[in-house]
């Protein structure tokens, strides 16, 4: 936008400066008073067509000669600046990022993917699918064409920018996966983020492998190896193929709608000071408690027994249906990541 309005700023100050220059020169060619001057300049350089005030000298025909071409190039300039303007698509870009920007000025609690690549458009895509508020962060104009078409609202710019991350909302968000196309890019992303922000949680994305701890340096809280991760994925694939089918279907990649979910338990919860037994998750809801993480250790309780307490702060990791994870949903509170 701030180009656009740069450009037209241009355009006006070169006709003011048109209408300067004729003014003047007539004052000083043709001794004749400023109104006269300017009415004369206004009348030649936009072709209006009315007679002139007075008869020019051969100076003043020779000068108006000059005035003509300077000024009706500059104006024909203009016009065809305004035309490219609207019909190549700038002005209802101009508009569409206003929309864009009151839309994410609108977001709380949200969502920051900086980079739209192949694990950006992966991440948003399981967004979209979950119903989660977020947000896109990227430079290359092609962007916000794609993301347009899907329905994203894209912060066009350099996301290690503090001024691009504001106003992606970054200071209300809940969480940002950086996955720029460099290390040193995201590496920069999440610096810029941890000041900005310094509760957000921070997924930084990384390709080479002592990039890791530089990023967890920076203030990313986890960073992703996709090449990592990738390669355990096709190793598990060969050397077991039934565990890796389970684990597609639990993880959502299958057929069957099966969710595993978190939820944190607040003081308030009924469910606190209950036991695993008591409790009975799988008859009440059909969902099974595959581990619950302790608030005052931080250590996972995997498959709990059925007389352990359930405290406020814990998190609780489930498995089951969309139904039955919407079950417990209701007997415990609402899942921690929403």
């Amino acid at each position: 936008m701030r180009r656009e309005l740069r450009a037209g700023l241009w355009v006006l100050g070169a006709i003011v400066l048109v209408v300067v220059i004729g003014t003047v020169g007539y004052m000083a060619i043709e001794k004749w008073t400023f109104l006269d001057s300017l009415y004369m300049t206004v009348t030649t350089i936009f072709t209006v067509g009315f007679g002139e005030v007075h008869t020019p000298s051969t100076a003043g025909r020779v000068f108006t000669l000059v005035l003509i071409v300077g000024g009706v190039g500059t104006i024909l300039y203009g016009i065809g600046s305004m035309v490219e303007f609207v019909v190549g698509g700038q002005l209802s870009g101009m508009f569409r990022r206003r929309v864009v920007k009151r839309q994410v000025d609108r977001l709380d609690g949200h969502y920051i993917i900086c980079g739209y690549g192949r694990v950006g458009e992966a991440v948003a895509r399981q967004f979209a699918a979950h119903n989660v508020k977020f947000v896109v962060v990227d430079h290359d104009p092609e962007v916000q064409v794609r993301a347009d078409a899907a329905g994203i609202p894209v912060v066009q710019g350099d996301a290690a920018t503090d001024e691009v991350l504001e106003a992606a909302g970054v200071k209300r968000a809940k969480g940002l996966i950086s996955a720029v196309g460099s290390d040193a890019g995201n590496m920069f992303v999440v610096l810029s983020a941890r000041v900005l922000n310094p509760g957000l949680l921070i997924v930084a994305r990384a390709g080479a492998e002592d990039a890791a701890n530089k990023l967890e340096r920076a203030g990313a809280d986890h960073v992703v190896s996709p090449y990592g991760i990738g390669g355990k994925r096709m190793a598990t694939l060969m050397l077991k193929p039934l565990v890796s089918d389970y684990l597609e279907v639990v993880t959502g990649g299958g057929e069957l709608a099966f969710l595993v979910e978190e939820f944190q338990l607040s003081g308030d919860c009924c469910v606190i000071g209950r036991t695993i037994e008591t409790l009975d998750v799988r008859k009440r809801t059909g969902a099974t408690i595959l581990a619950v993480q302790r608030a005052t250790t931080g250590v996972f309780d995997t498959n709990p027994s059925p007389d352990s307490h359930l405290n406020p702060g814990d998190k609780i990791i489930a498995i089951g249906t969309s139904a039955e994870i919407r079950r417990l949903e209701e007997l415990i509170g609402s899942p921690a990541g929403t």
